[in-house]
């Protein structure tokens, strides 16, 4: 939350961030964050998610970012 807060780059965020457990708090709204190696194991349909946006650089073939459909995801990005 602190690296969001105050990024080197953008500067102060002026909005509210907080941490609640394992997820984010951005001016009320819940984000969720997940560290998962694989990402067939990420429950992306529970979380209403429609679109992922697969920016590791490990997922960069159609086969391999497949693995996010297996978790729910409709499409991959």
């Amino acid at each position: 939350a602190y690296m969001l807060k105050y990024d080197s780059t953008h500067g102060i965020f002026n909005g509210e961030i907080k941490q609640e457990g394992n997820d984010l708090v951005i001016n009320g709204k819940t984000v969720k964050f997940y560290t998962e190696r694989d990402p067939a194991a990420i429950p992306w349909k529970e979380t209403g998610a429609d679109y992922v946006v697969e920016s590791t650089g490990v997922f960069t073939t159609t086969d391999k970012a497949k693995a996010h459909l297996q978790g729910g995801a409709k499409k991959v990005i």
